[in-house]
């Protein structure tokens, strides 16, 4: 089915929420994705959470989410989506008055729908909206994360509609991933209800940064990696880390650009845009330590750190400081830390990168499974005895399988890192590691 954005749209209602990194980069790409179709058409952009409900309740909200990422708080991530059906009775009348309000104010011709809150709420607005106006607007519900049957947090409250608001609904997705005997019609219909001509089916639906590396090949050239910083404590600390290695390096006012030769090895730690803390730095210490068991081999990790605080001893600090404090540091080792980039930024360290370790949160996994020419690691905060799908919240689980299944993603932990990188050193080829089993211990 096409996407429903066609050049008579003139107002086009965006819908988002900041309880989420993956949220908002989706409206980011169908944002984008839009205006590119139409360069006249008017953007509307509203954050649930921000926007529409009682700041203070808006934001503990939004900290709720952030802290319980930060700490690889796997339950306080389940309550969350566990406490989603509370959520949308509360706010119900709220989110219909302003959802109401808004689309009789900016006379919007179509919804593009990319938080999982309150949909029921939108949809009722739509209909009185669509009745008065006399429009046939629809809500197009943009599924944020992998279509599995665990997505419960997009899907229930679709399911849960009657059949006559279910047809102001137009969800997009990408395809599923079925199970033995399965029709894409059964998947749909018992997950939300829906039919699949009622579903947009697209490609992975990603900003405009990565559309340029979309099935390219890796370069066979030096790659220019250009990484910003904000603040003169920032770089002073980026550059005392990378500056223990041997990577070549142009620091210019607001950014440093490095150079990537073909064979070098690259990584890249991105545990998310609330990156858990612990975990990210063990993870660099655990390839920091595997690069030095093979000195030949040059090697820039690339870490995320969040926004570095002067004078904090935040997690960007931390993970400058281990070449400092590691034991007869190897030359062949760059560490570069680095804070909030732009989607230009990303797409050039998810196309290059050998390795990509990251979250299986659905943004990132369609930016990966468009872009990425290395290995694929998800995070997993399982503990030892643990099963490595059990220390990655439910959706994301499931996202992680279907990673698995479709490009040969490998599950880890911090402790767990280790061997799988190491068999990179020893084939010198990162895509032979696709089909090797990983250790199901943590």
């Amino acid at each position: 089915m096409s996407n429903e954005h066609t050049p008579e749209l003139k107002r086009i209602l965006v819908i988002t929420s900041s309880g989420g990194g993956g949220l908002i980069q989706t409206a980011n790409a169908k944002q984008q994705e839009a205006l590119a179709k139409n360069p006249n058409v008017v953007i509307v952009r509203k954050d649930l959470l921000k926007d529409w409900i009682w700041k203070p309740l808006g934001q503990f909200l939004i900290n709720f989410w952030n802290k319980a990422q930060m700490k690889g708080n796997i339950s306080a991530q389940s309550i969350c989506v566990w406490g989603q059906f509370i959520a949308d009775f509360f706010l119900h009348p709220i989110i219909f008055f302003y959802a109401l309000y808004t689309l009789f104010k900016e006379d919007v011709d179509h919804i593009i729908d990319t938080q999982p809150l309150c949909t029921s709420a939108i949809v009722k607005a739509l209909r009185i909206y669509n009745r008065k106006r006399g429009k046939h607007v629809r809500l197009e519900k943009v599924l944020v994360d992998l279509p599995t049957k665990k997505a419960t947090h997009f899907f229930s409250p679709i399911k849960k509609l009657s059949p006559e608001n279910k047809k102001l609904i137009l969800l997009t997705s990408i395809a599923p991933l079925l199970e033995e005997g399965e029709t894409a019609e059964q998947f749909w219909q018992t997950t939300c209800g829906l039919s699949e001509k009622d579903i947009n089916l697209e490609e992975v639906y990603v900003r405009q940064a990565f559309r340029q590396f979309k099935n390219k090949p890796k370069s066979k050239l030096p790659m220019r990696m250009v990484i910003r910083y904000k603040n003169a404590e920032e770089i002073r600390l980026m550059s005392k880390s990378f500056e223990k290695g041997t990577i070549p390096a142009k620091v210019r006012p607001g950014e440093v650009e490095f150079t990537i030769e073909p064979n070098d090895r690259m990584i890249t730690v991105l545990l998310g845009s609330q990156p858990a803390s612990e975990a990210t730095y063990r993870y660099a210490k655990k390839f920091a330590a595997v690069a030095k068991e093979f000195p030949k081999a040059m090697t820039y990790l690339f870490v995320f750190c969040a926004d570095h605080k002067e004078g904090e001893d935040t997690l960007f600090k931390r993970v400058a400081e281990i070449p400092m404090r590691m034991k007869n540091y190897p030359k062949n080792l760059s560490i570069i830390p680095f804070s909030f980039q732009n989607e230009d930024v990303i797409a050039s360290l998810f196309y290059r990168s050998d390795i990509n370790c990251t979250r299986s949160g659905g943004q990132t996994a369609m930016e990966l499974m468009c872009v990425s020419t290395g290995e694929m690691f998800i995070h997993s905060e399982a503990k030892k005895g643990q099963d490595l799908l059990e220390g990655i919240p439910g959706w994301e689980s499931a996202s992680a399988v279907y990673l698995q299944k479709v490009r040969g993603a490998k599950i880890v932990t911090p402790d767990t890192v280790s061997s799988v990188a190491r068999r990179l050193y020893q084939t010198g080829n990162a895509q032979a590691l696709a089909n090797r089993p990983l250790e199901s211990t943590a």
